[in-house]
């Protein structure tokens, strides 16, 4: 799960690197309409810009609002895992947080 989660944040700041974050929630969910309504038209491929504009909104969500849970897994992380509230439940919070608010924000219709 640890590996996982690190691949995911690699990937997420790749991504956040090619494109300007977004700031807000109502704003992705217009990028996962208009992506969702481009992917209908023209094809999963001709829509690099919508898929950009999702991913750049997901993730500048997810930082948001599971800042806590973040925060909390990279202490963990730079300690080693040797703090005492560092265990299973600590990646399990914010890999739940981060499922929970991606998964909602792509079910947007």
């Amino acid at each position: 799960a640890q590996a996982a989660l690190l691949r995911f944040w690699e990937d997420l700041r790749c991504d956040e690197l090619s494109v300007r974050p977004m700031t807000t929630v109502d704003q992705t969910r217009s990028a996962v309409r208009a992506f969702s309504a481009c992917v209908k038209d023209k094809g999963a491929s001709s829509c690099a810009a919508e898929r950009a504009a999702v991913v750049s909104g997901i993730s500048s969500a997810v930082k948001g609002e599971c800042a806590p849970y973040t925060e909390d897994f990279f202490a963990c992380f730079s300690h080693r895992y040797r703090l005492s509230t560092c265990n299973d439940a600590t990646v399990g919070k914010l890999l739940k947080c981060q499922e929970q608010l991606s998964g909602t924000l792509l079910a947007t219709k």
